[in-house]
């Protein structure tokens, strides 16, 4: 047995089998619930050579001398040719013990010459003691089909593969061994189990080929078979699995490549024309339509013109005088999304946020800051804007503080004027001019003030 074990080694699951144990391969042992007989076998459970081999079984019947031993060879592979030979099926050859209650039976096994694909054998070993108490025990043996002695060629297919209703699903299959002096094979596919389905295979002569997965409401499993053919016309045969899902709603993954740090009254853009659309399988879907909804969240309120448009353009307001954040959402669906976000498919949302800065302060000064004018002689008030934030405007107000009335002109330039009025005496005259980003008005007084002064003569 040693030199046997060696040769198998790679291949060999050895178990002993008991009337409480399945046999090695997936056989089984069976008995009478009382019945004291045991059966222990020992054998390889695959092999891949056309070399003999053996089966060792062993009994013990605890109640009287074993009386009868044999073995029963059955096909388990429907069109698996006979074993070439087998020895000593009846069990005239056995060793026995003292008492005549142990036996030892061995069983002389040749595979097939020929073989066209793997071949699985039961072999099945009963015993019966001289009361009558029977037992029998169950093995399994795989010939592969490299054992044959023909050289069949083998075929090597592509492993299991996933795909989705109305895509390709691929195809391949190599070819090697068997009696070819041209190392060329010829290629056929067929379907072996569509499932119930209509499988047409573009390319059936080719080694690698495909098919078109038809539509399917839940997943379902073909196999569809590659024969391999050598120039001595002699075959082998594999099977591939292929999974076909059906199709899903895509999801949406609402991408916008807004956001930032900006200055106040700055004019932004959320680009939301990125968002993809994935089925369930990860792949791209390029096909529908994508509807969006864009949303202001948090900061002081501003206006979103086309809010459901994936690319809009909002103007940030420029009275901000300390860092303010604006938090903007883009929601996307596969259908129409109202102002509430809400849509009878699943939204999906994506935040975009704006830190929005102060605009640098303005300064006000004035090359002429006081003046004097006689009476009844026009005056002009100058101020100029400077540190003020390039592209962004600066609006003035001019209103007089002191002194006798007058009537400004162009009161809301960065340049007023006015005529002086009659005076008996020299009389100051104050005026103040306000700037900012935005109008001046009474709830926005500006951001900078100056005031310059204007003596008035008789």
């Amino acid at each position: 047995m040693s030199s046997f074990f060696y040769r198998f080694s790679p291949f060999l699951l050895c178990a002993v089998f008991c009337t409480v144990l399945s046999a090695c391969g997936g056989g089984s042992t069976t008995a009478s619930a009382s019945s004291p007989v045991t059966i222990s076998v020992t054998g390889p459970a695959k092999v891949i050579t056309g070399d003999p081999i053996t089966f060792t079984a062993q009994t013990n019947s605890s109640a009287a001398p074993i009386s009868a031993m044999s073995w029963r060879i059955t096909p388990l592979t429907l069109g698996a040719s006979a074993l070439a030979a087998t020895g000593n099926t009846d069990c005239k050859t056995v060793t026995k013990s003292a008492s005549g209650n142990d036996w030892t039976c061995v069983l002389q096994i040749t595979p097939p010459a020929k073989l066209t694909a793997d071949y699985t054998y039961q072999l099945t070993v009963t015993v019966v003691d001289s009361k009558n108490n029977t037992a029998s025990s169950s093995a399994n043996l795989v010939v592969g089909q490299e054992a044959s002695v023909t050289l069949n060629p083998v075929a090597i297919v592509g492993g299991t593969s996933n795909v989705t209703s109305g895509s390709k699903a691929s195809l391949t299959c190599t070819g090697s061994g068997g009696t070819s002096n041209t190392g060329s094979y010829a290629y056929q596919w067929v379907v072996n189990d569509a499932a119930g389905l209509s499988l047409n295979i573009t390319a059936p002569s080719n080694a690698t080929t495909d098919f078109t997965a038809p539509i399917v409401t839940t997943a379902t499993v073909v196999t569809l078979q590659c024969r391999v053919t050598d120039d001595k016309q002699k075959t082998g045969t594999a099977l591939q699995t292929v999974t076909i899902n059906p199709v899903v709603k895509p999801t949406i993954v609402p991408i916008s490549t807004s956001g930032g740090v900006v200055q106040a009254g700055a004019i932004v853009t959320l680009d939301g024309s990125k968002t993809t659309r994935y089925d369930a399988n990860g792949n791209q879907v390029t096909t529908g339509t994508i509807y969006f909804y864009w949303k202001q969240k948090s900061g002081p309120t501003v206006t979103i013109s086309n809010p459901n448009s994936s690319v809009v353009t909002i103007a940030l307001p420029t009275d901000i005088v300390t860092r303010t954040t604006f938090l903007f959402t883009l929601n996307a669906s596969n259908a129409p999304i109202d102002s509430n976000g809400n849509s009878t498919e699943p939204v999906q949302q994506v935040d975009v946020s704006y830190f929005v800065d102060a605009l640098t302060p303005i300064v006000l000064t004035s090359y002429v800051p006081t003046q004097t004018i006689s009476s009844g002689y026009s005056a002009v008030l100058s101020a100029s804007a400077t540190s003020a934030a390039s592209g962004h405007n600066v609006y003035f107000s001019w209103t007089q503080i002191s002194g006798p009335s007058v009537v400004l002109a162009s009161a809301n330039s960065s340049n007023a004027g006015f005529i002086a009025p009659t005076v008996t005496a020299k009389t100051i005259l104050v005026f103040r001019v306000s700037a900012g980003y935005q109008p001046i008005a009474s709830d926005n007084p500006g951001t900078a003030s100056l005031d310059l002064i204007v003596q008035v003569t008789p």
